[in-house]
C-alpha cells in the first residue's frame, strides 16, 4: 500500500528536504510546503539518488513552470478555496489546503497532456498488424493514400505479408519513434479521473481507519467528488454537481469499474 508524508523514515525526508534547499535555495520553505503531499509519491516510485540530473529536470518543470500547470488544467487557487464541498472533505480528513491543491494540480496538469496523447506510429503499426492476423481475409482491405490518389486493395493476406516486411527495428530507432499523429486517445478520460482521485485518495495523510470493509469513508467520496467537480469533469446531470451523499453512486460506479487497473506513474512526464 502507498505510504503518505506521515509514513516516511525521518532520514528519507530530511535527505529530500536537503536536496530542495539545495535546488532552491531562498524560495525553499515555500517550495517543501507546497508538495509536502507530493514527497512520498515521488520517493516511492524513483530511486532519486540514481537520478540526480533528472531531480533538476523535475525541479526546474515543476517549479518554475508552475504557471504552465495553472493556465494548463484552468485550476485556481480562488476556486479551490470557495469550493465549499472541498474544504469542508479536508477538514474532516485533517488534511493542508496548500498541499492539497498542489498535489491536484501535479496530477491534473499530467493527465491533461496524457488525455492529448495519441498513439504513435509504431505503436498503429502493431495495432494494424494485429488486427489484420486476427480477422479473416474477407473481412480485411486498406485505404492508402499517395501523393492525393487512394489506393484500395483488399487482400487481407496480401496486408499481413506486407506489414510484416517493414524493419521494426529501423522504425523504432529513427525518428517515427516519437512522432504522435491521429489515432485513439491513449486513455478514456474516466480512467483519468479514476487515476486521479485514486492516486490523492491513497498518497494524501489520511485516517484510513475511516474507511469500514475497505469502502471509503463519506469525506474521502466528497473530496473525491469535489476533485472531479473542481476539474469540471462532474456532469450537473448527477445529482446537479453536488459533491455529497448524493452523489455516492457516481464516485462508487467510478472505482468499481476501474479497480485493479494500473495507475500510471505521473513523474514519467519530469524524467
Amino acid at each position: 500500500m502507498p505510504i503518505t508524508i506521515d509514513e516516511l523514515e525521518p532520514e528519507t525526508l530530511e535527505w529530500f528536504y536537503k536536496i530542495v534547499e539545495q535546488g532552491f535555495t531562498d524560495e525553499a520553505d515555500v517550495t517543501k510546503m507546497r508538495i509536502r503531499y507530493l514527497i512520498p509519491y515521488i520517493l516511492q516510485n524513483i530511486d532519486w539518488k540514481e537520478y540526480a540530473i533528472p531531480l533538476e529536470a523535475w525541479q526546474l518543470r515543476y517549479y518554475y513552470q508552475r504557471e504552465r500547470f495553472l493556465r494548463k488544467t484552468g485550476l485556481t487557487w480562488e476556486n479551490f478555496i470557495s469550493h465549499k464541498p472541498m474544504q469542508e472533505a479536508i477538514a474532516r480528513l485533517g488534511l493542508e489546503k496548500e498541499p492539497v491543491f498542489e498535489f491536484l494540480l501535479f496530477l491534473s496538469y499530467y493527465y491533461s497532456l496524457r488525455s492529448e496523447l495519441k498513439y504513435s506510429s509504431l505503436e498503429q503499426l502493431s495495432l494494424i498488424l494485429s488486427a489484420v492476423e486476427a480477422s479473416p481475409d474477407s473481412d480485411i482491405s486498406m485505404d492508402i493514400k499517395v501523393n492525393n490518389k487512394h489506393y484500395k486493395i483488399n487482400d487481407g493476406r496480401f496486408l499481413a505479408q506486407m506489414l510484416k516486411a517493414i524493419d521494426i527495428e529501423q522504425l523504432n530507432g529513427r525518428q517515427f519513434r516519437d512522432v504522435f499523429n491521429q489515432g485513439a486517445a491513449r486513455d478514456k478520460i474516466r480512467a483519468l479521473d479514476y487515476y486521479m482521485v485514486k492516486t490523492l485518495l491513497d498518497y494524501l495523510p489520511t485516517d484510513k481507519r475511516l474507511r469500514r470493509g475497505g469502502r471509503f469513508s463519506q469525506a474521502e467520496r466528497n473530496f473525491g467528488l469535489s476533485v472531479l467537480s473542481l476539474c469540471g469533469r462532474l456532469p450537473d446531470i448527477d445529482r446537479e454537481g453536488e459533491c455529497s451523499q448524493e452523489n455516492n453512486a457516481t464516485f462508487d460506479k467510478l472505482m468499481r469499474d476501474f479497480s485493479g487497473q494500473p495507475i500510471p506513474f505521473a513523474m514519467e512526464l519530469f524524467l
